[in-house]
């Protein structure tokens, strides 16, 4: 029976599929074994050209994942979101609630004097205000199943 024979580009470099050269890791792939087998969410995460695709796709079939590449400047809501449509989820702006307060000075003084024997008169006035808004928006989930869940 003959070896099979690989160029070096199919064995190095940069790929999204598993490498043909890859060995499993103790530290890695047992600890990723044992928090699969917890029954939870599990979140892999790291910096670039780690390995965390590859440890990924050697233990865990296509559809028993989801991916959700995502921005170090995103909030929570931004994260949870696009885990969410990941998994099939839409996100559907629903209610927008507002509150807003408005206030109003408005102020202003008369003055009568005599000045070198005569009567000088004047007025001063002015207002000012300022209006505040508070808005809220309320999101629903809706679940529509992808064309390969169904």
């Amino acid at each position: 029976m003959g070896k099979e024979v690989f160029r070096a580009t199919d064995v190095f470099g940069i790929t999204r599929d598993l490498p043909l050269n890859y060995v499993t890791r103790p530290a890695v792939d047992d600890e990723l074994v044992a928090a699969l087998s917890r029954d939870q969410h599990l979140v892999i995460y790291g910096s670039s050209k780690q390995g965390k695709t590859s440890v990924r796709k050697y233990h865990l079939k296509d559809d028993e994942y989801i991916v959700a590449t995502c921005s170090n400047r995103w909030n929570l809501g931004q994260l949870n979101s696009t885990i969410l449509k990941q998994a099939g989820y839409t996100v559907v702006q629903t209610e927008t609630r507002a509150a807003s307060g408005h206030y109003k000075i408005q102020a202003s003084a008369k003055l009568s004097a005599k000045l070198f024997g005569k009567g000088v008169e004047g007025q001063l006035g002015g207002e000012g205000g300022r209006e505040t808004t508070n808005e809220v928006i309320l999101l629903r989930l809706s679940w529509i199943p992808s064309m390969s869940m169904m």
